[in-house]
């Protein structure tokens, strides 16, 4: 049985992964120069892949690396344990010094050798802290990649994914002691990395907060349709499954050329053709209809949730996706009642992340959820 070789809702690594030579290349020489960096990107675009694949470009220069996924963090406590657990399994130390290691660099917490089925000796830390020693703790932990650096003569690359989730946490405090500490590391590059662009946007480019110019912005883009038009066909090629450039476009359309929608598509595509060893149009409307039914129940949960103006709304947008959302006629004709009105859904439907705004235009963060207003939501 071949096996699937398009892989959405997960990280995607090595020949899996859609070409981002020149965003690895760039954020390898940043990092591993020191610089810290921003990752802003709209949801769905692989941000995460790319951060793991470039993480191991980086640790063949040499350097530590640490990856802490915010959105995985709900207190400050949780933040303290994570991160300190965290840095200690990164460091590279041996089990047999870790323990000193670990009583040097953090004096309220208690290292635990433990031993694995096989034998193999691994560290465990045990932190017990007060409420009230939880910010000062953390401004200690949050100062241990630049010590650990010093100590062993070797650079410190830490990402933070979904930064802007510190805002959920102790927000303006968080950030300004996350500031106070890192501006003062010279041996430890920052990736700061996020798909809620607009609460990122915020923290680095308002000049009244902490984070304000304290790395380099880059904006992550879509792939360029001929390259994944490259990949998509090397990785049919796999079952061998027969798929022409004019089919591939059809895909990259639907998709809108976003990495996750042609995973889960393509993905999708290949279990209905690995038998048939081709893939025509066609294919690609009943798998969009199998999808459809399949994610019925979520999509209709999320209608449920959405106010009749926000629904308005997204039909209208749908139908008349070139005309200017802010026109006389426009608000008229799809009874949206004020731009003041139509400026509130975006924001309250961003927020949910339901559709992600750049410039002039709007877009669904899920084009499978797009498909599915159009085909049960709207009348023809």
């Amino acid at each position: 049985m071949k096996i699937n070789p398009f892989y959405y809702g997960e990280v995607v690594t090595g020949e899996n992964f859609t070409n981002r030579v020149d965003e690895i290349e760039r954020l390898t020489t940043e990092l591993c120069g020191g610089h810290n960096v921003f990752l802003i990107s709209p949801r769905r675009y692989g941000k995460t892949s790319l951060i793991i694949n470039t993480l191991e470009q980086i640790k063949n220069r040499g350097p530590f690396v640490f990856y802490m996924d915010l959105y995985k963090v709900a207190s400050v406590r949780e933040l303290v344990e994570a991160y300190a657990k965290g840095i200690v399994r990164s460091s590279r130390t041996k089990v047999e010094k870790i323990s000193d290691f670990v009583k040097d660099l953090f004096p309220k917490i208690r290292p635990k050798i433990i031993l694995s089925d096989d034998g193999t000796p691994s560290i465990e830390i045990d932190i017990k802290l007060k409420e009230r020693e939880l910010m000062d703790s953390l401004a200690e932990i949050l100062d241990v990649p630049q010590k650990i650096a010093e100590r062993r003569k070797n650079n410190y690359v830490v990402v933070f994914d979904e930064f802007q989730e510190i805002i959920n946490l102790d927000g303006e405090r968080l950030e300004k002691l996350m500031r106070a500490t890192f501006q003062h590391h010279h041996n430890v590059a920052y990736l700061f990395a996020g798909s809620k662009r607009h609460l990122l946007y915020s923290m680095v480019s308002d000049p009244n907060r902490a984070f304000y110019k304290l790395g380099d912005i880059m904006n992550l883009h879509k792939i360029p349709p001929n390259e994944m038009m490259k990949f998509v066909k090397k990785q049919f090629f796999k079952g061998p499954i027969s798929i022409s450039e004019e089919v591939i476009d059809s895909v990259l359309e639907i998709s809108e050329n976003v990495p996750y929608n042609i995973q889960y598509l393509c993905h999708q595509l290949w279990n209905r053709c690995l038998q048939i060893k081709d893939v025509k149009k066609v294919d690609i409307d009943a798998v969009m209809t199998d999808i459809i039914n399949e994610q019925s129940a979520n999509y209709i949960s999320v209608w449920d949730g959405l106010s009749m103006h926000q629904r308005l709304f997204l039909k209208a947008i749908i139908r008349s996706p070139e005309r200017s959302i802010f026109s006389k006629e426009f608000v008229s004709e799809n009874e949206l009642g004020t731009p003041g009105s139509i400026q509130k859904s975006i924001s309250l439907l961003t927020k949910k992340n339901i559709i992600d705004t750049e410039d002039k235009d709007i877009r669904f963060n899920d084009v499978f959820f797009k498909e599915w207003i159009k085909k049960r939501m709207i009348f023809s």
